[in-house]
This record gives structure tokens, C-alpha cells and sequence, in this order.
């Protein structure tokens, strides 16, 4: 399946590799761009602690690994992941046991700037020292990284491998385009619209169909990959109103704003 406006088709796959947030550390970038989204990270930490208290703590032979779903390229994913890292290690020696080493993974859709979001990330402590320095370095990082790339609506990681699961301001993001949105025949078809403000009872339908596949399959694949006693925390978009198509005022403004950019997008090609 293709997503087709009137001028342009582009296939499912492509639309993973074409679909970020602005990269780079310029003005105009997710990375300098951000602050109303850390602001709400901050203002959910202590649910977030609140959570990880009941994760199940791991011998300190076997390394506990966090995975940030959804994770951009800028400084917000980092401090959230030391946030996570930092109260296991305050868990662990509160009773007394040894921490184990720490691993994060940050993915995101293959097009996601990870150099940008590598460069950000704090010099990792020397490790040559005991476990108990490394954990205190300062101005250093105290878990190893790597990235992941890929959609989070599947697989990602190995079978019972990952202990906690964050992802912030993600889920709201679908796989694709339902098909009948874009079918010219269909009652759903949205004449070629991006949002669906004030859309018929049959494009809000195709929507929620695709939602609930897509969080289905969400669900799926990281009930596969968490270890026993892990847990995940997810932060989503809501809304006041019940009304599905009802995007609120910003929405509504952001919605058509971007209707114009593509429209004028598709014009110069």
C-alpha cells in the first residue's frame, strides 16, 4: 500500500524513512525546539518513579536495559533515561545490593538524526575503574548506548531482553495512512486532507481501526521483549473532548498549516 495524495504516491516504507523530526542542532531543530515537551517529561517524573519502584531488580550479573520508544534526536530522551538509570541505582543501593551494569537503547524510525542525538549524549565514564566510580562519574554517562532503528509498531529487540520501556508523545503517531482514507470510492476518503477536523463518521472510523491495530501490535511486540517483572511507561496525546475529530484549537491550527506546506510542496514538484 502507497500513501497517494493527487500529485504524489509514496510508498509505506519510504514514508518510515522520510517521517523524523527536524535534525541537526540549528534553530529550526527538534533539539532547540523541544521545551514544552520537557517540560511535560518533568511534570510526570514522579509517576514515572512511582513505576519504576516496582520493576523487578536483576542480579548484578545480568546487565538491566532501558529502551526509549519514539526517542527524536534531541537532549529530552537523554535526561529522561538518566532519570530511569539513576533512581535504579539509588533501588539497588538503598538495599544494599550491588547495581548491575546499565544499558540504553534509544530508537526511532530509521530517518531519526541518531548522529545528532549520539554527539548530545555525555562522554561514557572510564570504565577501567571499579563499578562503584563508574557510577559516580560525573559529567559522565554511567550506561552504555546504542541506537535502534525501526518502527515501534513491531519487533525490536530480542525475546525478553528489556527490563523498562519509555516512550513519551510517540503512540499518537500511526504506521500508515488507512488505505479507505486515501480511496478515492470510499466514504472515508478525506479529499486529500491531513487532518481530520470535522471529518464524517466514516474517516473517524477508518482512524480508530488504525489505532487500535496499531496499539495492538505495539502491545504485542513489547510483550515479547520485556524480561518478567519489567514494566513500561507510556506518555500519550489526549484530548477534552470526546469527539474524535474534534483536534482542539491547536490542532485544528496546526493541522491546516501543514495542509498548505504539503499543498505548496506538491506544487513546486
Amino acid at each position: 500500500m502507497a500513501f497517494k495524495g493527487d500529485n504524489v504516491v509514496v510508498p509505506n516504507m519510504k514514508l518510515e524513512r522520510m517521517f523524523c523530526m527536524k535534525g541537526g542542532k540549528e534553530q529550526a531543530s527538534y533539539a532547540n525546539n523541544s521545551q514544552a515537551q520537557a517540560i511535560h517529561a518533568r511534570s510526570v517524573l514522579h509517576f514515572l518513579e512511582e513505576t519504576l519502584d516496582s520493576v523487578q531488580l536483576n542480579c548484578p550479573e545480568i546487565p538491566f536495559v532501558v529502551a526509549d520508544l519514539g526517542c527524536s534526536s534531541g537532549t529530552n530522551t537523554i535526561s529522561t533515561v538518566e532519570v530511569i538509570i539513576n533512581h535504579m541505582i539509588k533501588r539497588y543501593e538503598a538495599l544494599g545490593y550491588e547495581p548491575p551494569e546499565f544499558s540504553a537503547f534509544f530508537s526511532d524510525l530509521p530517518c531519526n538524526d541518531f548522529n545528532t542525538l549520539f554527539q548530545l549524549l555525555p562522554p561514557l565514564a572510564n570504565y577501567s575503574t571499579s563499578m562503584e566510580e563508574f557510577l559516580a562519574a560525573k559529567g559522565h554517562r554511567s550506561y552504555f548506548a546504542a541506537g535502534v532503528p525501526g518502527s515501534f509498531h513491531r519487533r525490536l529487540f530480542p525475546a525478553r531482553s528489556i527490563d523498562v520501556f519509555h516512550s513519551a508523545f510517540s503512540l499518537h503517531w500511526l504506521s500508515q495512512v488507512p488505505e479507505s482514507v486515501l480511496d478515492k470510492r470510499s466514504t472515508a476518503y478525506n479529499k486529500g486532507k491531513v487532518y481530520i477536523h470535522g471529518a464524517n463518521e466514516s474517516t473517524t472510523s477508518a482512524y480508530k481501526e488504525q489505532f487500535k491495530t496499531d496499539l495492538a501490535g505495539f502491545i504485542r511486540s513489547r510483550s515479547m521483549e520485556m524480561r518478567s517483572g519489567g514494566s513500561m511507561f507510556l506518555v500519550c496525546l489526549g484530548r477534552t473532548s470526546l469527539d474524535p475529530t474534534d483536534q482542539g484549537g491547536a490542532g485544528f491550527l496546526f493541522g491546516t498549516h501543514f495542509q498548505d506546506a504539503w499543498d505548496d510542496l506538491v506544487q513546486e514538484v
